[in-house]
């Protein structure tokens, strides 16, 4: 009788373990029935672009917003991604790549870079029209007014009291690429590469220096080359504010064309082209004979620098005006900032960007390069893009920033007006004038307003 008990029990919890997992094989089966899978991707660039996400049924979702750099990051329930995607469609769009990751929980993660702030909306569709189900999310670039602008940035450099010793100029660092026994890239009548890239640097060494405030350095003034660990040291040392290197393209395929510029990128470089420049001008160490025994320490400080996302964010900032200036004397090969993974780029809290002026390899743009007046243009256009991205993003504490958009000054011993009035570029008569100075006498301590270009 207790054998007989015994069994019956041992044959009851067998049971109730075979119900279990065929309850357990049910629940998994009805939620991979229910898996969404996204199976198309399409974008309608416009004042708003919208985004459409084609699927099999609807996903609940959750969408956030990310900065430094901007990204929104929508997250759907339980979903799988059924189709490639083609960056091209990108163009003409706020957004500068679409990154697809599987996160735990069967969630799939879709990370929107974006080059602007944006305004974004989100909402679902049932089937109709011909269509099935839908997300929809639109994203509208927000466009501040030019007073708007004005008054952020006044309010911003007048929010200190700046003293003498504290105002300083913004230092820029060019990079004229190769040199010495590293030509570079070589077009097919013999134009070397580190030529052109040392005179167009010398041009905008000369139309930067014009902009009152701006202090400039440079890698090299002649054909010798300074390693790539050598040029960022330099950077580093003078406590660089900026940091723009300047080169000529070449490729393979002698009919590309066009001027490019390019930022650090976190990851992979975002294009074929990208990649390959990457790679080319990483071996440039070698190219100068350099000893890379410490390259494990370099290959480690450069991931840390990738962290520097608010770095690359500012990088992408510059890069944008430049492109917005170049485009306008000469044809762009991407009219987007690219970004890719260069070492020469990876200083630390340094804004950086690498402008390819052109491609060497054609022999349409290699007559061009060869022509100083055409050297002279891109120089000018770089220039202004780097003062219009000076104008937008404000460096406080410096002559320029206050010049343009005023602060307040503290009277230092040996102070007159004259001297601050030549020290800030305006008038003796507006000085005199916005601060209500009835004589010329001034008092140590005594708080001078400097105007802005606006008062």
């Amino acid at each position: 009788m207790i054998y007989h008990s015994v069994h019956v029990k041992i044959n009851l919890m067998k049971f109730i373990r075979i119900l279990w997992l065929l309850g357990a094989l049910l629940i998994a089966h009805i939620a991979f029935a229910t898996t969404t899978n996204i199976i198309n991707l399409r974008i309608y660039p416009n004042k708003t672009t919208r985004i459409v996400f084609d699927m099999n049924t609807l996903a609940t979702y959750q969408k956030f917003s990310l900065r430094n750099p901007n990204r929104i990051v929508l997250d759907f329930n339980n979903t799988s991604k059924k189709f490639t995607f083609n960056p091209k469609n990108l163009h003409n769009t706020p957004i500068r790549n679409i990154r697809f990751a599987k996160k735990a929980h069967h969630i799939l993660r879709i990370v929107f870079d974006l080059n602007d702030h944006v305004k974004s909306h989100i909402f679902q569709l049932k089937p109709s029209g011909g269509h099935g189900y839908r997300t929809v999310l639109d994203l509208t670039p927000l466009q501040p007014t030019n007073n708007k602008i004005k008054k952020t940035l006044q309010t911003i450099v007048k929010s200190y009291t700046a003293h003498k010793n504290k105002l300083r100029d913004i230092i820029i660092v060019l990079d004229p690429g190769h040199g010495g026994r590293d030509p570079g890239a070589t077009g097919p009548r013999g134009t070397h590469e580190k030529n052109i890239t040392l005179s167009i640097a010398l041009y905008l060494r000369r139309d930067l220096q014009k902009i009152h405030g701006v202090k400039i350095y440079m890698t090299r003034t002649r054909d010798i080359y300074p390693t790539l660990s050598q040029r960022l040291f330099l950077a580093r040392r003078v406590k660089a504010d900026l940091f723009i290197s300047i080169h000529a393209d070449a490729y393979k395929n002698r009919t590309a064309r066009g001027a490019t510029v390019f930022a650090l990128s976190q990851g992979r470089a975002t294009s074929e082209a990208a990649r390959w420049l990457a790679d080319r001008e990483n071996k440039s160490e070698l190219l100068g004979g350099v000893n890379l025994a410490d390259k494990s320490y370099t290959l480690s400080s450069v991931l840390v620098d990738l962290s520097q996302t608010a770095t690359i964010g500012s990088s992408l900032k510059l890069g944008k005006d430049v492109v917005q200036q170049l485009h306008k004397i000469t044809p762009m090969h991407s009219h987007r900032v690219q970004q890719a993974s260069l070492y020469v780029l990876t200083s630390p809290s340094i804004p950086a960007i690498l402008v390819e002026t052109g491609f060497i390899s054609n022999p349409h743009e290699e007559l061009l390069l060869r022509k100083a007046s055409h050297r002279q243009q891109i120089a000018k256009a770089i220039a202004k893009g780097v003062r219009n991205y000076l104008l937008a993003n404000p460096i406080q504490n410096t002559f320029f920033t206050a010049s343009i958009f005023g602060a307040k000054y503290i009277v230092q011993p040996g102070d007159s007006i004259s001297k601050i009035a030549e020290k800030f570029k305006v008038s003796t008569t507006k000085l005199e004038k916005i601060n209500q100075l009835k004589s010329n006498k001034l008092v140590i301590g005594q708080v001078v307003r400097i105007p802005s270009k606006h008062d």
